[in-house]
């Protein structure tokens, strides 16, 4: 299965409605889709209606902790925003959920950063469809602490769903867990980041 596990609808800053996102998402091959808008879990749950066995819908949120932006996967709950990082991560597994650090050395964007090597996250994402530049490398840090790396689009419309991706060839929870994924860049990742950058200049994302 191919599924892209960030992504944002309406119903936080995205411009798309969950089955707009859906209906498109099959469109292109991807075989599941996870919304995770901010601090906002009804979009997710709408998508939820169009699970099915040839298409997956992981619930989830991406949560603004004070600390920095997670996301929490198998998740169906709003989870409080502004807790720290530990406290954020601890309600994710209570909910019986994953905690992954997205972006967490994005130069623009408030990510979690060296937390990673204090705090129990299940994955890190390293590698992101709206990410430019770096402070560090995701990626060595992941190979470091020895976590599950995962990558996600983090698509706020329909262009970027799936410019980053994952293979998984069972449970994409469990395969997240297990390390047991491929992680896949769109080769148009360039173009799709332009034109988001294009309409964040003239304002309409």
């Amino acid at each position: 299965m191919r599924l892209d596990i960030h992504t944002h609808s309406r119903y936080s800053d995205g411009l798309n409605t969950p089955k707009e996102m859906v209906n498109h998402a099959k469109a292109i091959g991807l075989d599941g889709i996870s919304i995770t808008d901010h601090n906002e879990i009804r979009g997710s749950l709408k998508a939820m209606e169009f699970n099915s066995e040839n298409f997956t819908v992981i619930p989830g949120i991406e949560v603004s902790s004070a600390d920095g932006h997670i996301l929490a996967l198998g998740v169906t709950e709003i989870i409080e925003k502004g807790m720290s990082a530990e406290e954020t991560i601890e309600k994710i597994h209570a909910l019986g959920g994953i905690a992954i650090a997205v972006h967490p050395y994005d130069i623009l964007r408030h990510g979690v950063g060296d937390l990673l090597y204090k705090l129990k996250f299940d994955a890190i994402e390293v590698y992101n469809g709206r990410t430019l530049s770096n402070r560090k490398n995701p990626e060595r840090v992941a190979d470091e602490l020895k976590i599950p790396k995962t990558g996600g689009s983090d698509a706020h419309s329909l262009d970027e769903l799936g410019v980053v991706s994952i293979i998984v060839e069972d449970d994409p929870i469990e395969s997240i867990l297990k390390g047991d994924i491929e992680i896949i860049v769109n080769s148009n990742k360039l173009r799709i980041l332009l034109n988001y950058l294009r309409r964040k200049m003239t304002g309409f994302i």
